[in-house]
Parts: structure tokens; C-alpha cells; sequence
């Protein structure tokens, strides 16, 4: 349940059109090859997360976290990440240090176990099937992708 939760928190911070729009994400998958690889995965996501940092700091506040998805909300994104306590206790499990901070080799940490859990047939890159399944599964949020 922790991992599910955290796999929303992290994909709410990176919705998107990417996966709207049918294939792997063509901002996502830079070399056009039809694939995302985990280079590629971790280059969007940890990008889109990092993009909330707003004293540039190298490193994300709780408080910064927040501010990030209610922007993405008010720009017609998802945002969907737990509200509340709960959103909390989920900044508390990437945290890995527990210093208060989400820095981006505990983001990537993170990213890395996401896109393990994406690629079903474990083969190192997500198709469009398997980027499909996941926000089928409800893991996607409104588009589930990165662009």
C-alpha cells in the first residue's frame, strides 16, 4: 500500500499530456525510438519534480512539494497526490535521511523503483503498452506521462 501511494505521489508531481497522447511520450522518449528508457524515465520525472524547488536549493521542502501540485493543479493537471496527513507520511518515506528535504538522489531512488515496477517484462525501457497499463491501473493520473 506505502509503494502504491508513493508511486501516486510521484506521478501526480509528473502528469502530463505525454500519455494522452497514445505513445510512450514524445517528449519523454528524446531519441524517437518508440521506447522510454530508465535514462529518459528519470530525466522527466526527477526534471518535473525538481521544477517545484522554488528557492533553487538542490532540494524540495514539504512546503515546496505542496506549492508544486497545487500549481500543476491550477494549470489543468492532476495533482492528484494525497491530501492532508497522508501527503505527509509519503514525504516522510522519500525522505530518506530524514532531514526534511527531498533531494534529488532520494527523487531518482525513488524513480528508479517506479519505473522497475512499470516495465513488466523487465526489459529496461517502457513501451506504450506498459505505460498504458500503468495509468490504467490508476498510477497514471490525467495523462500519468511527463513531457
Amino acid at each position: 500500500m506505502k509503494s502504491i501511494s508513493l508511486a501516486a505521489l510521484l506521478l501526480a508531481l509528473s502528469s502530463g499530456v505525454a500519455l494522452a497522447q497514445g505513445a510512450p511520450g514524445p517528449r519523454m522518449d528524446t531519441n524517437g525510438d518508440g521506447k522510454v528508457t530508465l535514462a529518459e524515465f528519470k530525466a522527466a520525472r526527477v526534471g518535473m519534480m525538481m521544477r517545484a524547488d522554488a528557492n533553487k536549493d538542490g532540494k524540495l521542502t514539504k512546503i515546496e512539494l505542496e506549492a508544486g501540485m497545487a500549481a500543476m493543479r491550477q494549470r489543468g493537471g492532476d495533482g492528484a497526490a494525497p491530501k492532508g496527513p497522508g501527503g505527509g507520511m509519503m514525504f516522510g518515506m522519500m525522505d530518506g535521511n530524514k532531514d526534511g528535504f527531498l533531494t534529488r538522489p532520494e527523487i531518482e531512488k525513488m524513480v528508479e523503483r517506479r519505473f522497475g515496477r512499470i516495465d513488466v517484462n523487465g526489459d529496461g525501457s517502457l513501451t506504450t503498452t506498459e505505460m498504458q497499463a500503468m495509468r490504467g491501473a490508476g498510477m497514471g493520473g490525467r495523462g500519468g506521462g511527463l513531457h
